[in-house]
């Protein structure tokens, strides 16, 4: 395979579309697994110079809403939390519209601890069971600990049920739905996944954390052992058009921000890029501002082991699942950013969310404690065509 020498700059566009790749598994088939290509056309050649460009258009939790995922209903709110250690006689007293006030009054008082301190920005400060989580069997994700049973054991992990994606495919890890996937503003209705989807697209699309992929020494999109995946913040902001709908071929900068700029190695399969795992660190940023320095809360997505499955499309653009394991803390990085208001206005019980997630984690575990300390996640991502300049490294050093 041929490859580029070094250059201080490296431009890269998806200029035409791909040809149409099968992404049908079994009889459901979906996108999001691994695909199985059946008599697809030949793909056409990459760019001459091997290098393609793409902004991401969609990245957050992959949302399944199977049938028998919670059987006893949603995860409670800090209200219904509360009436359920009232007794029966004064719960339904305190449910009667005159008493609209007091009952307010006191499943909002819960929300905060005896030293002042909140439910959602200090959960672990609260003693409180876990929320109800996904029984079903069946969710997007990756196989991350290469485990194809349902151990779920591993030797860095703690043990844990494994899922079946929709396609049947074994060994799913994604504790992280299993923790969260009965929240309202996770789990959604009707196909559509909730709220945090919601807001973490329009994050996307006013460039509070503007994702972008370059992929190097591209040889074909049907199969090359060999690519090189850059997959990094850029400081601009999307260039969307009146409907918020992501421009094909704008052009982006790679961060100088070495932290945010992950270099992954990568091969593609059927038409599928998929990535070695490796730990991927990218911003993220809670609440929208009008400027760049006044911008929300900063945190980060940040996936141990992480690793990319994205399959391309026929309109040359990609779609799939990043997966990798994140400190639980982070999964809840928006409610407990929130605080008093995630609690007492979105009526989060954090508590009983941070419980969840502590008793499900999977990864790294602590040999001293044996609570693990990160929670497998599966991510869906999309991303279409885009210029992506990336400064290598070397060129970012400042000469005098």
């Amino acid at each position: 395979m041929q490859r580029r020498r070094k250059q201080h700059w490296a431009i890269a566009l998806v200029a035409f579309p791909v040809a149409a790749v099968a992404l049908m598994m079994g009889s459901g088939g979906s996108e999001l697994e691994t695909p199985a290509r059946a008599a697809a056309p030949a793909l056409p050649a990459p760019p001459a110079n091997g290098e393609m460009g793409f902004i991401v258009t969609h990245f957050a939790p992959a949302v399944h809403q199977g049938e028998g995922d919670c059987p006893e209903g949603l995860a409670g709110t800090l209200r219904e939390n509360y009436l359920q250690t009232v007794a029966p006689p004064e719960r339904s007293r305190l449910l009667e519209k005159a008493n609209e006030k007091e009952l307010t009054g006191r499943w909002q008082l819960t929300a905060f601890g005896p030293d002042g301190l909140n439910i959602c920005s200090h959960p672990d400060k609260f003693d409180r069971p876990p929320q109800r989580t996904v029984q079903g069997k069946v969710a997007h994700g990756l196989n991350l600990d290469d485990d194809t049973g349902n151990s779920g054991a591993s030797a860095e992990g703690c043990a844990h049920d494994n899922f079946t994606s929709p396609a049947g495919e074994a060994g799913i890890d994604n504790q992280m739905w299993r923790a969260m996937g009965c929240v309202r503003t996770w789990r959604g209705v009707d196909g559509m996944g909730g709220d945090i989807v919601r807001g973490l697209d329009q994050f996307l699309v006013s460039g509070e954390h503007t994702q972008v992929l370059l992929l190097r020494g591209v040889d074909s999109l049907a199969d090359d052992p060999d690519v090189e995946v850059i997959y990094a913040n850029s400081e601009d902001r999307a260039i969307v058009d009146s409907g918020q709908k992501f421009v094909d071929g704008a052009s982006y900068t790679v961060t100088e921000n070495a932290r945010h700029r992950n270099v992954l190695r990568g091969r593609i399969v059927d038409g599928v890029l998929m990535t070695d795992p490796a730990d991927i660190r990218l911003r993220q940023t809670w609440g929208q501002g009008s400027a760049r320095d006044i911008r929300g809360m900063r945190t980060e997505w940040d996936l141990r082991r992480g690793r990319l499955r994205l399959a391309f499309q026929p309109d040359g653009t990609l779609k799939g699942l990043v997966g990798g394991y994140q400190p639980f803390w982070n999964v809840m990085a928006s409610a407990s950013i929130g605080g008093e208001g995630a609690a007492t206005t979105a009526g989060y019980d954090c508590a009983a969310m941070y419980a969840a997630l502590r008793k499900l984690a999977d990864g790294d575990r602590d040999p001293r404690t044996g609570q693990c300390t990160t929670i497998s996640s599966g991510l869906e991502a999309t991303a279409v065509p885009a210029f992506v300049n990336d400064r290598l490294p070397e060129a970012k050093v400042a000469h005098k």
